[in-house]
């Protein structure tokens, strides 16, 4: 439902025996402030006329996202593209390289994995008469001031809070609040991770 966080750029370079790059430099890696899996690579052959980016989810079916045109330029000249189009888990990309004379050539893939904390929470116990217990369970580090807001399905707010990014356990006083039904939310850098309903 919501996407948060990076993981993981692999980055390969395509060589010869003699160590010598046959395709451009290539490397993906996924921009928290950007949204995005930004793309680059650098122009390596006057002979390479067209560059089609290509993203696959599952490294079997590739589907084309962009398309860059060479002019007539030396090497050497970088070209960059965002993906806000990723989803969660792996993410393939490859060049594929149309060179003057017909011939295609195929770069390595990179893998960028995308993540997701929305299934990392659980909320105890519920229902709840006093404390209410967050805790948080998955592996990868959370990247943002946690934000806990608590309202009535109707959308009166009642509670709102915030901890530390390193917070594994949360308890939240709800004493206070009528006897009913609430929804509780956790946002990081102004994304909903995870959102839930309890009784009081």
């Amino acid at each position: 439902m919501f996407k948060t966080l990076l993981v993981i750029g692999l980055v390969f370079n395509q060589m010869n025996s003699f160590g010598v790059s046959l395709l451009p430099e290539f490397s993906a890696v996924y921009n928290s402030r950007k949204k995005a899996v930004v793309i680059k690579w650098q122009h390596a052959s006057a002979e390479i006329k067209t560059y089609t980016l290509q993203h696959s989810s599952g490294n079997k079916t590739w589907t084309d996202i962009a398309l860059q045109e060479v002019g007539p330029v030396t090497a050497n000249r970088s070209f960059y593209f965002e993906d806000k189009k990723f989803v969660t888990g792996e993410n393939y990309y490859r060049l594929k390289c149309m060179y003057a004379d017909g011939k295609t050539v195929y770069s390595l893939q990179v893998i960028v994995m995308i993540t997701s904390a929305t299934k990392s929470w659980i909320i105890y116990p519920v229902p709840v008469t006093d404390l209410l217990t967050l805790e948080y369970r998955g592996s990868e580090p959370i990247r943002g001031v946690i934000n806990i807001i608590i309202q009535q399905p109707s959308g009166r707010i009642f509670t709102k809070k915030r901890y530390g990014s390193l917070s594994r356990q949360i308890k939240i006083p709800v004493d206070h609040l009528p006897k009913g039904i609430y929804d509780i939310r956790i946002l990081v850098q102004e994304e909903v991770i995870w959102d839930q309903r309890f009784i009081k």
